[in-house]
């Protein structure tokens, strides 16, 4: 092994026990980060702030002031939570948050957000690391409630963000299905069970019923969507119309031009029923002309983004449960 490897490992191990170290550090209780653009918002956080204790309330416009007071933070051994505004002009969320988390992989991040706690951008963000999110429009409570998980004790943090995030998912439905669930989290199945099971005692939540869901065969997950497309050339310029289909020539126009002599034969339509049929379910296609009776459905996993067709799906036994509100 060359000198120069030797050295260049010797930084790098160095830069590990750095980042290690930074890691480590407790997470101040009177220091915090808010970057809001929002003048009005960022007033109505700061109020919130100074009533549940916090002293130093660094208030930011933009994220390159938040990232570099962070920083320096951080050189001074002290790790602050940090407030960021989804909202930002002109600005990608995911690349300031993993920005932070380069400055330290521990950084108790918090999203301000209109966004439900199942949008994808949001489950995405949790992914890469966030901490927790708070809905808008503001409540103090709820701000006092996601800052008292994060600076609380790591165990307590834990045991309580799986059923807190749970919470969430469930404000936001009014049934969802356990496979669903399993697929936002992360967590141990056994352990969603277990918290499930205490919700239905507690009839926070009732057993709707059993269903057999379509998942998706690469990743098993349930959050799937389709696409509609034309059997022909595959195209989404589609649409639902009524057709009318002329007996004595067999010629098919839709019924919205309101026309009474047929545009083929040039003969008076005559009655439904009798001389011409209403075909009420089918499509046309705007961009070839073609109609059908039933689309051509491309599925598109949103877990793991696969994309398949109706015979490629793989159906799972499911239960279907119902929050109470």
């Amino acid at each position: 092994m060359s000198t120069s490897s030797i050295e260049k490992n010797k930084i790098d191990n160095n830069d590990l026990l750095q980042m290690e170290y930074f890691s480590d550090l407790p997470i101040s209780k009177t220091d915090i980060i808010v970057i809001e653009p929002n003048n009005s918002i960022a007033i109505t956080i700061r109020k919130s702030l100074m009533n549940i204790g916090f002293k130093n309330i660094y208030v930011c416009n933009g994220p390159e002031e938040g990232k570099q007071i962070f920083a320096d933070c951080i050189g001074n051994e002290i790790s602050v939570p940090i407030i960021i505004d989804d909202n930002l002009p002109e600005q990608n969320i995911k690349n300031i948050v993993n920005e932070i988390l380069e400055i330290q992989p521990s950084a108790k991040i918090l999203i301000i957000t209109a966004k439900e706690k199942t949008d994808l951008h949001i489950t995405e963000l949790f992914d890469i690391g966030i901490s927790s999110t708070i809905q808008k429009p503001l409540d103090s409570e709820d701000l006092q409630k996601s800052l008292s998980i994060i600076i609380g004790k790591e165990e307590d943090k834990k045991d309580t963000s799986i059923e807190e995030k749970l919470d969430w998912i469930l404000s936001s439905h009014k049934i969802i299905s356990e496979n669903m669930i399993n697929s936002i989290f992360n967590a141990n199945q056994s352990e969603i069970k277990t918290i499930l099971q205490k919700k239905k005692e507690k009839q926070a939540i009732t057993m709707e019923k059993e269903i057999l869901e379509a998942t998706c065969k690469q990743c098993k997950s349930p959050n799937i969507t389709h696409s509609s497309k034309c059997p022909s050339c595959k195209q989404i310029n589609i649409k639902q119309k009524t057709l009318i289909e002329h007996y004595s020539c067999g010629e098919v126009y839709p019924k919205e031009l309101g026309l009474e002599t047929c545009p083929k034969c040039n003969k008076h339509i005559g009655s439904v029923g009798k001389d011409y049929l209403e075909n009420t379910d089918y499509y046309i296609c705007n961009s070839c002309t073609d109609k059908f009776p039933r689309p051509f459905f491309e599925l598109i996993c949103m877990q793991c983004g696969n994309i398949f067709v109706e015979g490629a799906i793989e159906w799972k036994k499911d239960t279907i449960y119902r929050i109470r509100k």
